[in-house]
């Protein structure tokens, strides 16, 4: 995902090191739901064996 061009305001994480698949994806999702409530972007995502990285942008702008 190219984001050279965006700019990074804030990083949500997640540990995900002791968690099942179902559990991730729940905790995933939920996290999804409340960015995009905010108006927030996600830039990138980046993922290690222990933590879920949320790279985020500047909030959308009402019209």
């Amino acid at each position: 995902m190219k984001n050279s061009d965006q700019k990074v305001t804030g990083i949500r994480v997640l540990d995900i090191s002791e968690e099942g698949a179902k559990k991730i994806e729940a905790m995933f999702n939920k996290v999804i739901e409340e960015i995009n409530q905010q108006g927030t972007p996600i830039i990138d995502v980046r993922v290690t064996d222990n933590h879920c990285f949320l790279l985020l942008g500047e909030k959308e702008r009402e019209i």
